[in-house]
């Protein structure tokens, strides 16, 4: 059976469900199968939803409830086995060769490659990354494995997931996402990096927003996270 979205998702309780699991099942392999559990529920092609999930929780979740999820995803770091969802690589026609990402992986590629029609705004990105990294970063292991696993990506140019310009982009989201840093700034850094590159995308050219907010660029291009933000 295939699962499927509501016409309008109740992301606020799915966030609710995600707390509750991790705060409720003790520490370790439980915790971890679980969350394998849901995003394997979802299956690759709603794998958005989780991360959406994800988002919920680091925007809306009281400190506690976001260091139970994080806590989760730190352990699922440490064992290997961080829910990951399939991207096509850069270059690939029709989804003939694809990548499995982690969270903030998949939300980069997403932005940087999007598959089809269903690209992700900057706007987008922008607020999604600045709720996930604050969410990981309650857990200083999580933010330091995530931190490093972001960096052995960046230095990796022989794996095909990522063009030299995406590795740069990376590399700069790992190198600004310090301990104690704001999320934005590691957003940001990103941002600029993927315009610097000149990717020859043409979201790419707000890098960072105007007195305003993304707005003062003109009316905002169709977002497949629009409607649930």
């Amino acid at each position: 059976m295939t699962a499927a979205l509501r016409e309008r998702p109740d992301w606020t309780a799915a966030a609710d469900t995600l707390i509750r699991g991790c705060a409720g099942l003790p520490d370790g392999d439980a915790r971890v199968r679980w969350v394998e559990g849901l995003c394997r529920a979802l299956g690759d092609q709603l794998y958005p939803a989780f991360l959406r999930v994800l988002c919920t929780v680091g925007e809306q979740g009281a400190p506690p409830a976001q260091r139970a999820v994080a806590g989760a995803l730190t352990e699922a770091l440490e064992s290997g086995r961080l829910p990951s969802g399939r991207h096509g690589a850069w270059g690939a026609v029709a989804g003939q060769a694809t990548r499995r990402h982690g969270p903030v992986e998949f939300l980069c590629a997403w932005y940087l490659h999007p598959p089809g029609s269903d690209a992700l705004s900057a706007s987008g990105f922008d607020r999604a990354a600045r709720a996930l990294l604050g969410l990981v970063a309650q857990e200083p292991q999580a933010h330091a494995l995530y931190r490093a696993r972001l960096r052995n990506a960046a230095d990796d140019p022989l794996e095909g997931a990522w063009t030299r310009a995406d590795r740069d982009a990376l590399r700069a989201l790992a190198q600004a996402w310090r301990p104690g840093a704001d999320a934005g700034q590691a957003v940001d850094a990103f941002l600029h990096a993927a315009r610097a590159a000149g990717d020859g995308a043409p979201k790419l050219a707000c890098a960072r927003y105007p007195p305003g907010g993304p707005s003062a660029y003109g009316p905002a291009k169709p977002d497949p996270w629009r409607e649930a933000w």
